[in-house]
């Protein structure tokens, strides 16, 4: 059973006749930027407005932005409304946590309820961060939230307010994101590389990285097998034993893509850099409950590769 009182998964079968449109809040944020790419893909031309004139956090203007996205749908079309929208400033949601409170737990509350008015679908997007990362192995959607930090209590209270507004809705909890239109942990290990000429990287922190292009598809791929409730989406580990991959190491793994690997890196304790807000040792998800529906996520190095073919390219 999910937590926080979600629905079930429905038997994944879908409604191959049934004919989606989207409506991105965010859509100018890294997945954001991946949900458009995949559903241009795919064929389909997602309505993404700008943040200036669809802020999650006023309620009249989303109102009137779903209002008019709703209006649009033609016989036969079903409207998805996705939350790709969020404030992820970890460190700064420590020194504002009425920020962070606002976007995340009710600028979510505000969607969830909007795409409920509208009778759209919706899909909310989570974090690794509502776990204190002390298990030993993959976090299951079922395994006890315990936040550790300013940024997840507020993923957490988000996760809450979508359920409590709209109990069908979809919510992903995803870990370690990169990709293109953002800043991330790879393009901010390159660039450190390159400036400094050596890195120190934490050793015992271990996770899930996770490709916003993959993390995209997979949305997607729930949503059209109509599944509702909690779920987890994450790189997966090539090892298929899911034990993740420490910074460290994914960090060598980047350089060597980059044409960095000659750059020395010292393996450190996650106390090495005085941080404000606490991160999980461990945010590894497992995703099996999403393979059950046959949505899968590639190996994290295949993910990586693919993004880093891109990038130096660029």
């Amino acid at each position: 059973m999910a937590v926080h009182g979600a629905p079930a998964a429905g038997d994944g079968a879908g409604d191959a006749d049934v004919r989606r449109r989207y409506l991105i809040a965010g859509a100018g944020g890294m997945l954001g930027t991946a949900l458009r790419r995949v559903l241009l893909e795919r064929g389909d031309e997602p309505a993404c407005p700008p943040e200036s004139g669809f802020d999650i956090t006023d309620k009249d203007a989303v109102t009137r932005e779903v209002t008019r996205f709703a209006a649009t749908l033609r016989s036969g079309e079903r409207g998805v409304l996705v939350n790709a929208a969020a404030y992820t400033n970890v460190e700064g949601a420590e020194d504002d946590s009425a920020r962070a409170y606002l976007v995340n737990e009710q600028g979510a509350r505000i969607l969830a309820e909007a795409a409920t008015a509208a009778g759209l679908g919706f899909a909310h997007v989570s974090t690794d961060f509502v776990f204190d990362g002390s298990k030993d192995g993959p976090y299951l959607e079922t395994d006890e939230p315990n936040p550790v930090s300013v940024y997840g209590a507020s993923k957490l209270a988000g996760e809450i307010a979508v359920f409590d507004a709209c109990p069908d809705a979809l919510t992903v909890r995803t870990a370690w994101v990169f990709g293109a239109a953002g800043a991330n942990f790879v393009t901010k290990v390159i660039e450190a590389a390159r400036a400094r000429g050596e890195l120190q990287v934490v050793s015992d922190e271990v996770g899930s990285p996770t490709y916003t292009v993959d993390l995209a598809t997979g949305i997607l791929g729930l949503v059209d097998a109509e599944a509702a409730g909690l779920f987890h989406l994450a790189g997966s580990d090539p090892s298929g034993s899911g034990p993740g991959v420490s910074r460290y190491d994914f960090a060598l793994e980047i350089l060597s893509l980059a044409r960095l690997g000659d750059v020395p890196v010292e393996p450190v304790a996650a106390g090495t850099f005085p941080v404000k807000a606490a991160r999980p040792a461990n945010s590894v998800l497992d995703c099996s409950k999403a393979a059950g529906l046959g949505v899968t996520m590639p190996p994290w190095p295949d993910a990586l590769a693919g993004f880093m073919a891109e990038f130096m390219a660029g």
